[in-house]
């Protein structure tokens, strides 16, 4: 059970409640040798993603799965500062025995994609959490196809990066690559669409090959838990004093 101030401190927390991502990740966890590997993409400077998984899941979660599995998270931004100031907190928080910062390009992190400094000297400093994609990303420095599970959109970030890139082609590449990243039938997860950008989400992920799961909206005010489906007005998402997302899989 997750009390308010957790949800308050991880909004993201809510996915507890959707039985689609809890039987996906229990079932994931259930298998031996079990990884869950999570991707945070454009994650910025933020730590609300990588908290959650590592700090919250847990809660909800069967602990003995938890303990079997092999967890962790890749906070992906092209922002060298943004991506220093977050290590820092993860350095603060001791995260950084699960989390990952990498610094890449959407469109482009199949082919070049970067641990910060900082990150690598913490790793060759603890070389027992060193994973075989911590092994691949400091060898080939770039993300091999499908190596997530979980994929993270948190924030708006489809309607950030709708109005950040210029060009609707280079848009549509990094969707495109986050795709290819994800395991077949990994789970996309898109936190607050439309509370800055009302743009239509679902449209935008169904033409790059995701395929729309769940939405879920939360009134804060009074707990209340509703359903919607992919015909939802982009306009009705993320209203104010309200938490909402929406679940994806990658075909």
């Amino acid at each position: 059970m997750i009390g308010k101030e957790l949800r308050a401190l991880y909004p993201i927390s809510w996915l507890s409640e959707s039985t689609t991502f809890v039987e996906f990740v229990n079932e994931l966890l259930s298998r031996d040798d079990a990884y869950l590997l999570v991707g945070d993409f454009a994650s910025g400077e933020h730590d609300r993603v990588p908290s959650f998984f590592t700090e919250v899941l847990p809660k909800f979660i069967a602990s003995k799965l938890i303990e079997n599995a092999t967890s962790r998270i890749y906070c992906i931004d092209l922002h060298s500062l943004r991506l220093d100031s977050l290590l820092g907190k993860l350095e603060e928080t001791n995260l950084l025995s699960q989390v990952r910062v990498v610094q890449a390009k959407l469109e482009t992190m199949d082919k070049h994609a970067f641990l910060r400094p900082s990150m690598i000297d913490y790793l060759e400093n603890h070389q027992d959490e060193l994973i075989w994609l911590d092994d691949f990303l400091i060898g080939e420095k770039r993300f091999p196809p499908g190596c997530f599970d979980i994929g993270i959109f948190n924030n708006d970030i489809i309607g950030y990066l709708h109005e950040y890139y210029k060009e609707s082609s280079d848009f549509n590449k990094g969707l495109q690559t986050v795709h290819r990243l994800m395991k077949k039938e990994g789970l996309l997860v898109v936190a607050n669409p439309c509370s800055l950008y009302v743009v239509d989400n679902v449209a935008i992920l169904e033409n790059n090959r995701f395929k729309f799961i769940e939405g879920i909206d939360i009134d804060l005010s009074t707990s209340t838990v509703s359903y919607f489906e992919s015909t939802v007005e982009p306009n009705r998402l993320s209203r104010l004093n309200h938490y909402t997302f929406m679940l994806f899989r990658a075909d």
